[in-house]
């Protein structure tokens, strides 16, 4: 009986070294990029699909009642009344680490605590899960625009790192990577008006690679 359950006990141990061992190899996989290091263009922050790219404006309700009171909030400290939302989904096989977007500098961060729903199932045109766990963080490019990307949680993903708040204001360069989300999620963009957008919902992105806009001020 002993030996029994040394045997199952061994056997537990390697199946979980193994796991351990995917988890890192593969769910937690940094893979180069060819980064443009283009002061001009904002690139994807995240590794997945667009899901919607919006309009929002603080002086006109042009979204859903509910999710207006969050576009409010997530867009203050922006120094805009208006410009364009960008929402990328993240299932479990996509990079689960983010990038900065452009070269510039890193302002801030805001927690926010919330829900663990589906991030994948989305109840509105903006792809938001606003009522899910979330982080916002607040960055200026070297032109003085500044952004806003939200690193939030879903039913899998159950833990937002962010690797910037640590230290206060700081320079970055386009793909330093910023954060991560284990495993999967959402990521949204939050752009003023003056950036043009020119992602398209459905578009595959890749985080540090693919230019999701350019800055036309």
């Amino acid at each position: 009986m002993k030996k029994w359950l040394i045997r199952l006990a061994i056997v537990l141990v390697v199946l979980f070294g193994a796991y351990q061992a995917f988890h890192q190899l593969y769910f937690l996989r940094l893979p180069d990029r060819n980064i443009p290091n283009d002061p001009t263009v904002f690139v994807s922050p995240a590794d997945g699909l667009v899901y919607a790219v919006k309009e929002w404006d603080k002086d006109v309700e042009i979204v859903p009642k509910d999710l207006n009171g969050a576009i409010q909030v997530m867009t203050d400290g922006m120094g805009a009344t208006r410009g364009t939302l960008v929402s990328i989904t993240l299932n479990l096989h996509n990079i689960h680490y983010q990038r900065s977007m452009i070269a510039g500098k890193y302002l801030s961060s805001v927690y926010t605590k919330g829900e663990f729903h589906n991030a994948l199932v989305h109840e509105n045109d903006y792809g938001m899960r606003y009522e899910n766990e979330h982080n916002t963080m607040l960055f200026e490019s070297t032109k003085g625009t500044k952004y806003k990307i939200i690193q939030l949680a879903g039913f899998a993903a159950r833990r937002i790192e962010d690797f910037m708040v640590a230290g206060g204001t700081k320079e970055v360069a386009q793909g330093d990577v910023i954060g991560v989300i284990k495993l999967g999620s959402q990521v949204t963009v939050i752009f003023p008006e003056g950036v043009e957008v020119i992602a398209k919902p459905g578009d595959r992105v890749y985080d540090g690679e693919t230019v999701l806009a350019k800055e036309v001020q």
